[in-house]
C-alpha cells in the first residue's frame, strides 16, 4: 500500500505544470537582493578565483597539492561561473533573469 501511495504521489507531482513565469513581480525585494548578490559574486569572483587557481597550480607543480584536487577546483569554477549560461541554453524561456543587478523577465 505504501508503494502504491508513493507511486500516486510521484505521478501527481509530474502531472501538473508548475510554471510561475507569468507571475513575476519586478518590484520583488527578494529577487532584487538575490540579483545584487549574484552580480557582486560574479563581479569580484572572477579575479579572485583566477588568483586562487594560479596559486593552486603552483602548489600542484611543487608537489604540495594533489593534481586531482586542482582538477576538482577547475571543475567547480567551470560549474559555478558557467551555470547561468548552461541553464539559459537548456531553458531559453525561463522566467526570471538578472541583468546588472535588476530583475528582468524574458
Amino acid at each position: 500500500m505504501k508503494r502504491f501511495l508513493l507511486l500516486v504521489a510521484l505521478i501527481l507531482s509530474f502531472a501538473f505544470d508548475a510554471n510561475a513565469a507569468d507571475f513575476v513581480d519586478k518590484n520583488d525585494t527578494t529577487s532584487t537582493v538575490i540579483c545584487n548578490i549574484i552580480g557582486y559574486t560574479h563581479g569580484i569572483g572572477g579575479p579572485m578565483i583566477t588568483i586562487v587557481i594560479i596559486g593552486a597550480a603552483l602548489l600542484a607543480i611543487f608537489g604540495r597539492m594533489p593534481w586531482p584536487a586542482l582538477f576538482a577546483l577547475g571543475a567547480f569554477t567551470a560549474v559555478f561561473f558557467g551555470a547561468p549560461i548552461v541553464v539559459s541554453k537548456i531553458m531559453p524561456n525561463s522566467g526570471v533573469i538578472c541583468k546588472n543587478g535588476a530583475v528582468e523577465t524574458k
